[in-house]
């Protein structure tokens, strides 16, 4: 049997990620407020629609002719149709493939066939998940309107930087014990064949934020920590499970142009399956076409390093499930413990796509 165009359309993990998809919609765990990944930007062309879905909720994400995105609920409010899978877009709308209504990024219904536009009904529309596209990739909101600041990497689309999309990842097990993973310093001499010793100083944890350094234990252990990155890093949470790692050259913190930078995100489809994935800007050597060669072998190369670092985490990622109590060791330390009091804070519980904020919750956050 032949694809329809939907599915020929789908990357290979969108096809991973939709098998066995129940069309019921049925969130059990809490997770934190905040900004998450939804999709590489290559990976959504100008006019084009695929079915995701985040937080065992079903959404419909698509890409207008004039290059804006949007992301609303699949089941058609008229009379059910599935708008991902078949949906069309029409300049900047996506239209029903049942009845050929036609709804825009926000969700609004612009376009009723046989119905003059003052004629239609105010519930004509679909809920509309807030979007934010930044340096290549896609990011949804999770959490009560207005949605939060988001933090940009500001040099990941200057003319002195080349940015490469990584690669998504399946990972069957809830989202904490992935997302932790950034933290976790203990596992670096085992996956990532180091020798020297590993430290986190937290600079900032409060609120919505979580800012720490990685660097070496110890005077010995500054040239043996991995094999493959040198022991300082600058690591600023911009989400949940969303992170900006900043290679650094020493213990100064640097913002604004390391050589590295890696940004990480994971993403909650169910309560049992989660989504990894990364992509790295990475500064030229210099300008021009001269330093072009150059500067594509060093992007390739970094890429290349990231990637192998991935894949030394990927069996054990792919399969990590929560204990259902931690057996903390003193090499733990405390890195994974003040990455959980982050995580656990941003959490409302019960709140849900479309939710009103609970009032205990929104009278503690005045």
């Amino acid at each position: 049997m032949s694809k329809s165009k939907w599915q020929r359309q789908l990357k290979s993990y969108d096809r991973r990620l939709l098998e066995g998809q129940s069309a019921n919609e049925e969130q059990e765990t809490d997770y934190p407020l905040g900004w998450y990944f939804a999709r590489f930007s290559e990976d959504l062309v100008p006019g084009q629609v695929v079915p995701v879905e985040f937080m065992s909720h079903q959404f419909a994400l698509f890409r207008g002719k004039n290059g804006r995105v949007g992301m609303i609920d699949s089941q058609c409010c008229h009379m059910g149709a599935d708008l991902a899978r078949c949906g069309t877009v029409v300049e900047d709308r996506i239209k029903c493939g049942y009845h050929a209504w036609e709804f825009r990024t926000d969700g609004g219904c612009a376009v009723i066939p046989g119905l003059d536009q003052s004629k239609i009904p105010p519930r004509a529309g679909q809920r509309s998940i807030p979007v934010h596209e930044h340096a290549g990739n896609i990011w949804f909101w999770y959490g009560p309107e207005p949605s939060g600041e988001f933090t940009e990497v500001p040099y990941a689309d200057s003319s002195r930087y080349l940015n490469l999309k990584g690669q998504v990842y399946i990972a069957h097990g809830k989202l904490l014990p992935v997302a932790e993973h950034v933290s976790d310093i203990y596992h670096f001499p085992n996956a990532h064949r180091g020798t020297g010793r590993l430290e986190y100083a937290v600079l900032v944890n409060k609120e919505d934020r979580l800012e720490y350094q990685l660097r070496p234990a110890d005077e010995a252990s500054r040239n043996k920590v991995q094999r493959w990155f040198k022991p300082f890093a600058f690591i600023e949470m911009i989400g949940p499970s969303a992170a900006i790692y900043r290679t650094q050259k020493d213990a100064t913190v640097d913002r604004s142009g390391p050589m590295l930078t890696i940004v990480l995100g994971g993403t909650p489809i169910r309560d049992d399956l989660t989504i990894f994935t990364w992509r790295v800007v990475v500064r030229k050597i210099g300008p021009g076409p001269l330093f072009a060669p150059l500067n594509h072998a060093l992007a390739r190369m970094m890429w290349l390093t990231v990637r192998r670092n991935a894949y030394a985490d990927m069996d054990v990622l792919k399969w990590l499930r929560m204990p259902e109590k931690t057996l903390w060791v003193k090499p733990d330390g405390p890195s994974v413990r003040e990455f959980r009091s982050f995580f656990n804070r941003g959490i409302v519980p019960g709140w849900r796509f479309g939710n009103a904020m609970p009032e205990e919750a929104s009278t503690a956050s005045a």
